[in-house]
């Protein structure tokens, strides 16, 4: 069975809005409300700290412009850049600059649990993965089930779950593999037709299916891509209705 999603960010509205002091703008263009993927596009106002927290089902942040800054030394983040953390594993406090802009990509709805919630911090996956790659320190490899395309590979294939950027020439078939635990297809640069649809940058496709889905085109002007993909802790976490759970979908209706 395959699930396809089709999104063009470009006729939904941005909505204002602050918690705890942080001030933001999103756009909301999956709501996860169907059971299926939730995906928010956020650009933040420049903060030195935005708080510590967690989402109850596996993540990924693409962050498409400015930089991102976490206590890790190593983890200094500017555009293009994947992080990755599983389900009920908390990141942060990190802080944002320069016209900061990303995309937050879940598999199901996740809600957001503060760490100042001394209660949740026993709910914490202490076994949970944090993964996390930039652009700018990736090389240009050749993968030979991705054809007619070079990548860069932030988090690689190996680790379970795996960022991707890929780069089509033009007018390219672009023909992928499945994606049994689901797939966030972002375009960085070009286009790509699915379907009856062109999508521009950052338009996506998420995709779950055993089988390849729908082959993509790439534009006249070739298309990079980036492939964020989960692994079976997707099947994990998510919001139950109950306990911790109720608390976090409230705190993210709150906040968008």
């Amino acid at each position: 069975m395959t699930s396809q999603y089709v999104i063009d960010p470009g006729g939904v509205p941005w909505k204002p809005s602050q918690v705890a002091g942080i001030t933001f703008k999103c756009q909301v263009l999956l709501d996860g409300a169907d059971g299926g993927p939730e995906a928010i596009r956020f650009r933040f106002d420049p903060c030195p700290s935005v708080f510590a927290h967690m989402h109850l089902t596996s993540q990924f942040q693409l962050l498409l412009r400015g930089r991102m800054h976490f206590p890790k030394a190593t983890m200094k983040l500017g555009a293009v850049a994947a992080h990755y953390t599983d389900h009920n594993f908390p990141y942060g406090p990190f802080s944002v600059a320069e016209e900061h802009d990303m995309l937050v990509l879940h598999p199901k709805r996740g809600g957001l649990v503060t760490m100042s919630d001394r209660s949740a911090r026993k709910q914490i996956n202490l076994e949970g993965r944090h993964l996390y790659g930039a652009e700018s320190e990736a090389e240009w490899i050749l993968l030979p089930e991705y054809k007619e395309a070079r990548c860069k590979a932030l988090i690689r294939p190996g680790t379970g779950p795996s960022a991707l950027m890929i780069e089509y020439p033009s007018c390219a078939v672009i023909d992928l593999p499945g994606a049994p635990y689901g797939r966030y297809e972002v375009v960085l640069k070009g286009s790509v037709t699915v379907g009856s649809c062109s999508l521009f940058p950052p338009g996506f496709r998420y995709v779950v299916s055993d089988k390849r889905p729908d082959a993509m085109e790439a534009g006249e002007n070739g298309a990079t891509l980036m492939l964020l993909s989960f692994d079976r802790d997707a099947l994990e976490g998510g919001l139950t209705g109950e306990g911790l759970s109720v608390a976090a979908a409230e705190a993210m209706e709150r906040a968008i």
